[in-house]
């Protein structure tokens, strides 16, 4: 391409030269040769750079102007998916915060459960020691009376031998004794003889 338009340098060179050395006036003088061969010169310049240099910066600036149009739409897919993925997130955040509030819920309905559980353990688990305590105060008051029987059985023996005078350590009189004192103890209405029964 260089080459080409070097062929052209020597003529160029001699069609500007010979008018400005034919001039009388000088320079700047206007002259008809120069003007020929400056109009000339410039469309030879012109026929190049049409030829060799204007496809390139056509091409290139055809090429700027497609890396520009690619840039727009590749920014333009980049919003979309953008958006898109924003609105995923979006959805994914929604149901991450229902998941979270159903947690919630479920931890709370477990918590009052156990609490409720709990409760109803330790109710039964009171129930059950008054149960007890009850039980073991029967007991324990059936065993002061019976202790006190006994009691008031050596008493009540020992009045009768001083009364008497003589010595009432048989069964019998024993047995007696304590029949009485559970017929004294029993409600109205109990026949004697079953609480008797009962009592030995």
């Amino acid at each position: 391409m260089i080459s080409k338009s070097l062929r052209y340098l020597p003529f160029l060179l001699l069609g500007s030269a010979t008018p400005a050395l034919a001039a009388e006036g000088g320079l700047l003088t206007p002259s008809g040769g120069l003007i020929f061969w400056t109009i000339v010169t410039f469309l030879i310049v012109l026929a190049g750079l049409w030829k060799f240099a204007w496809p390139h910066i056509l091409g290139a600036v055809e090429a700027r102007e497609q890396h520009i149009r690619d840039l727009l739409s590749a920014a333009a897919r980049d919003r979309e998916e953008a958006s898109t993925l924003l609105a995923t997130q979006r959805q994914e955040l929604e149901q991450t915060r229902a998941k979270a509030q159903e947690i919630l819920a479920e931890s709370r309905t477990a918590s009052e459960r156990a609490h409720q559980e709990l409760l109803a353990q330790t109710r039964r688990e009171q129930a059950e020691m008054l149960d007890n305590a009850r039980r073991d105060i029967a007991g324990e008051m059936e065993r002061a009376r019976e202790a006190l029987r006994r009691d008031a059985v050596d008493v009540a023996m020992a009045a009768a031998e001083k009364l008497i005078g003589r010595s009432l350590d048989s069964d019998d009189n024993r047995r007696l004794i304590q029949n009485f004192m559970v017929e004294a103890e029993a409600p109205r209405g109990t026949s004697a003889r079953t609480t008797a029964t009962a009592g030995v």
